[in-house]
């Protein structure tokens, strides 16, 4: 299931090539539409052209992947990566009209979808059937269905207006491209050397552990980051920085995450056993430890959005690459030196702490930018929304 995640999130980057993340950025409500309805477009292509290729190539994928039983599952990636973002283009839209109780609704919804797909396929489909699915569709299907009842679903519109549109973010996609396929590199990375290195039951372990502390981040950083977000386009249209909401919003995010991770590090070894039985005890000590390194996350990724503010193409992928390339060293050594499963995940917390340690000092500097005078090439927001009414 862990692996079939992954393998979705590097798909999105081919399907919609990220124009679902600038949805709030046109300075017209009518041009953030047609970006809606671009990731439409570009998710039904995509899905046509990449449905043929998962399937006659799945068990090669599979076998690079380190699991043969994920083959059966690829054909069901590319519809997958589409409705992921065209769900994330509507949460987009939601957020840029300020409607940010309906998107957070949303996070939750899917959460929903999720556990409910995942329990009836528990019930009524043998093996790892449910799991898988409810992972993948069932989440988006839950996120999407809350989201599309909000707007009438008009994903019909003319190639020229979305061109139009996308044009000046070209850059911007392309950067958050490469950036999105480094970050979806990062992610396989552990999977693939802990599924050769230590066997699919220890994978398992790993991935209920990651899943639960990735947890907070998912509602309630998620949440933050997209008002963040919102509220800094406004701001940088207005021709000024966003140094007091990038102030305000990672001091909340570290009252609330220090507590919350502070005593993951200590209960999740106890509680694990407790809630999903003796045998998942070692993804107790798992989450224990990527606990610390969650932390560092959940302050970091809420306020990540400030470099595509600014409009610093070039960070993103610099960022992403360095992790990549980091995480792929640490992969080579451990492989090599034979390390403890546990020596790994303490090394890979470090590593990760210390990345999240640098997005967090680059987006502070983003924030205090001012803004270039004599207009913006690409204007954020709406000039009729206010800092305060977000």
């Amino acid at each position: 299931m862990n692996l079939f995640v992954q393998v979705v999130t590097m798909a999105t980057v081919v399907a919609t090539v990220r124009f679902e993340s600038f949805v709030q950025l046109p300075k017209r409500h009518s041009d953030g539409w047609r970006l809606v309805q671009l990731v439409g477009f570009l998710g039904i292509i995509a899905t046509t052209l990449l449905t043929p290729v998962a399937w006659l190539f799945r068990d090669t994928f599979a076998r690079w992947a380190g699991e043969a039983a994920l083959g059966k599952w690829l054909i069901f990636v590319p519809i997958t990566a589409a409705l992921t973002s065209l769900a994330n283009a509507f949460q987009g839209w939601e957020q840029r009209r300020s409607r940010f109780r309906r998107s957070s609704e949303a996070e939750v919804a899917g959460k929903i979808g999720f556990a409910g797909s995942v329990f009836l396929g528990w019930l009524l489909l043998p093996g790892a059937t449910g799991l898988v699915l409810g992972s993948g569709l069932g989440a988006v299907i839950g996120k999407l269905a809350w989201l599309v009842r909000i707007d009438r679903l008009r994903l019909c519109g003319r190639v020229a207006d979305f061109w139009r549109v996308a044009r000046p973010l070209g850059r911007l996609a392309g950067s958050l491209t490469v950036s999105q396929a480094f970050f979806a590199c990062t992610g396989i990375i552990p999977l693939v050397v802990i599924a050769h290195a230590y066997g699919p039951e220890v994978l398992g372990q790993y991935a209920l552990a990651n899943q639960s502390v990735y947890l907070p981040t998912a509602l309630l950083g998620t949440a933050m980051g997209n008002v963040y977000y919102q509220r800094a386009s406004v701001r940088w249209a207005q021709g000024l920085d966003f140094s007091d909401l990038w102030r305000s919003t990672s001091k909340r995010l570290i009252m609330i995450g220090v507590p919350i991770y502070g005593m993951a590090v200590f209960l999740l070894p106890i509680v694990f056993p407790v809630i999903f039985g003796g045998k998942w005890q070692v993804a107790g000590r798992f989450a224990g430890i990527l606990a610390i390194s969650s932390f560092f996350g959940f302050v970091a990724s809420p306020i990540d959005k400030g470099c595509l503010v600014v409009g610093a193409w070039w960070y993103i992928p610099l960022w992403h690459g360095a992790r990549t390339l980091s995480n792929g060293i640490l992969a080579l050594v451990v492989l090599a030196k034979g390390w403890r499963v546990e020596t790994y995940l303490y090394a890979l917390t470090a590593l990760r702490a210390l990345e999240y340690g640098v997005d967090y000092w680059a987006e502070s500097s983003f924030a205090f930018r001012r803004p270039p005078q004599g207009g913006l090439p690409i204007t954020t927001g709406d000039p009729a929304t206010t800092p305060g009414d977000a």
